[in-house]
């Protein structure tokens, strides 16, 4: 191989030069002759291919299965560092070494991720094993079969017995925060209710909005009036009038922000919306079921 003058350019490098002297000799750059048509370097076993205004550094790598080869082709520039420094090349073959490595980690990002998209699609697109008709509970009995049996069923049934079943009925049918809500008027206070009607079109905007919600402390203060409606339905809670020595509460349940966007909405002009008060309170079958469910079972 020629010398190199520190004033000069880089010296030609031969075709066939083995890896393992590229390896270990500084980077070289291969000259561009001065004709018109391309120059294709010999391809061999052990030398990569050599294009014109291209660096070739090549590495190998020991693995179980055998050595590993890599020439590594990048565009003609300029050394980061000057020769006089990094008489070898290191910095610049680091270079190189950290951008094949960025690259290999890109490619395996894009094939873990591809990979990751096709498992999701084939679950979503496996078909779901559907429920058998075997598993399927089967109801064959006619309505007469049924009421049949419900009235056998009530003749050797008693009083205390029917009571149970129907309270265990009525709290199937409850939901955590409506059995706060019994809790909280279990002790036989009422709590101020208020409903918002439209003048313009008589109709209810707001109903059953009640103050009950902070005092139970429910988890969903917005389904309040879902709640009483739903325990109105059962017949756990009733509706009284208006309760005078509630007068503060009624100013703080008619200052929820519930409640003012209400009497918005159902005002027209100088037509204000129409606020009923009420008083919410146990009934008595709210009361029987409340005191079958707390009281302990005997010995």
């Amino acid at each position: 191989m020629s010398e190199q003058s520190p004033h000069h350019g880089p010296a030609e490098v031969p075709v066939d030069v083995p890896l393992q002297d590229i390896i270990d000799s500084p980077a070289e750059t291969v000259e561009t002759p001065d004709t018109d048509e391309p120059v294709e370097a010999t391809v061999t076993d052990r030398t990569p291919v050599k294009r014109n205004g291209f660096n070739r550094r090549g590495f190998r790598f020991a693995t179980p299965l055998g050595d590993i080869a890599i020439a590594i082709r990048t565009p003609k520039q300029q050394p980061v560092v000057p020769k006089w420094f990094d008489p070898l090349g290191l910095t610049d073959r680091a270079i190189d070494a950290a951008k094949t490595g960025l690259k290999l980690a890109t490619w395996t990002e894009e094939q873990l991720a591809t990979l990751v998209k096709n498992r999701l699609e084939a679950l979503d697109a496996a078909p779901r094993p559907l429920q058998s008709a075997e598993a399927a509970p089967e109801s064959t009995d006619s309505l007469h079969t049924k009421l049949g049996r419900l009235l056998d069923r009530a003749l050797d049934q008693s009083t205390s017995g029917s009571q149970q079943e129907l309270y265990h009925r009525l709290l199937d049918q409850l939901v955590a925060d409506e059995a706060r809500i019994v809790g909280a008027l279990s002790d036989g206070t009422s709590s101020p209710l208020v409903n918002v009607h439209s003048r313009s079109r008589n109709q209810v905007v707001l109903q059953n909005a009640c103050l009950i919600g902070r005092t139970a402390n429910v988890a969903l203060p917005h389904m309040v009036p879902q709640y009483v409606d739903h325990l109105l339905s059962l017949g756990l809670v009733e509706t009284g009038p208006e309760d005078p020595s509630r007068k503060a509460d009624y100013e703080v349940l008619m200052a929820e922000p519930m409640v003012l966007k209400a009497i918005k909405s159902a005002s027209r002009g100088p037509l204000i919306a129409r606020t009923e008060k009420l008083s919410l309170s146990l009934s008595e079958l709210g009361k029987g079921l409340w005191a079958a469910a707390v009281q302990q079972d005997g010995p």
